[in-house]
């Protein structure tokens, strides 16, 4: 099964990070609408679908949005179990802690942005220790370490189709005010394990279970 642990998000925040969809929708709208008239090329405007926002965007539904711990792939129902195990002895270690959403960005680079992201610009010591114990301890029973360096975010889009680097990192850095303006945090209190189920809609997320933080 193919599976992944994460820090769930507050309704309030999923509902925040929606409307910051929405926002990016809308002024990524505008700039393509301005690169149609600005060119009038068929060609231009076939690559570019005007809908529901910006279709060249795979927008990241709202109950699916949750901040990535680590990206396990395809597990075995062993390596299931030793997971579990991994996470209820971590969890235990760290108190309560609170994450503040302040900066908006894209992987893997500006160049050839592929999935754009908010997250936590410094995030808390006790989420980096964490992260740190997990990785080690899931790498000393076989599964692969990150190859990035660890970055507290939420994927809230995945883009799909050929965008200006100068004008995405133009937009991101109008919205990345408004979420600093926000000044938006939520708190910590339980890590969860999930699978992933690729469906013809989009990846279904089911929690399999959650560990408390004390």
């Amino acid at each position: 099964m193919r599976a992944f642990i994460a820090i769930e998000l507050p309704k309030e925040i999923k509902g925040f990070l929606s409307g910051i969809q929405d926002n990016l929708k809308i002024e990524l709208s505008k700039l393509l609408s301005s690169e149609i008239l600005a060119h009038n090329t068929k060609t231009l405007a076939s690559r570019i679908k005007m809908g529901n926002g910006h279709e060249g965007i795979n927008w990241t539904k709202p109950q699916n949005l949750h901040l990535t711990l680590k990206f396990l792939g395809d597990i075995s129902f062993e390596q299931l179990a030793q997971v579990k195990e991994i996470i209820a002895g971590i969890s235990k270690m760290p108190s309560r802690f609170k994450i503040k959403l302040d900066t908006l960005g894209v992987f893997p680079d500006a160049h050839a942005p592929r999935i754009i992201w908010i997250g936590a610009d410094q995030p808390p010591l006790e989420l980096k220790e964490f992260e740190e114990i997990l990785e080690t301890r899931l790498s000393d029973s076989g599964i692969p370490l990150q190859r990035r360096h660890f970055c507290a975010h939420i994927t809230i889009g995945r883009i799909r189709s050929c965008l200006s680097p100068s004008d995405l990192k133009k937009t991101l850095d109008k919205i990345e005010n408004d979420i600093i303006n926000a000044s938006r945090e939520f708190e910590c209190g339980k890590v969860t394990l999930f699978e992933s189920a690729l469906g013809p809609s989009g990846p279904t997320y089911t929690a399999l279970e959650r560990f408390k933080i004390t």
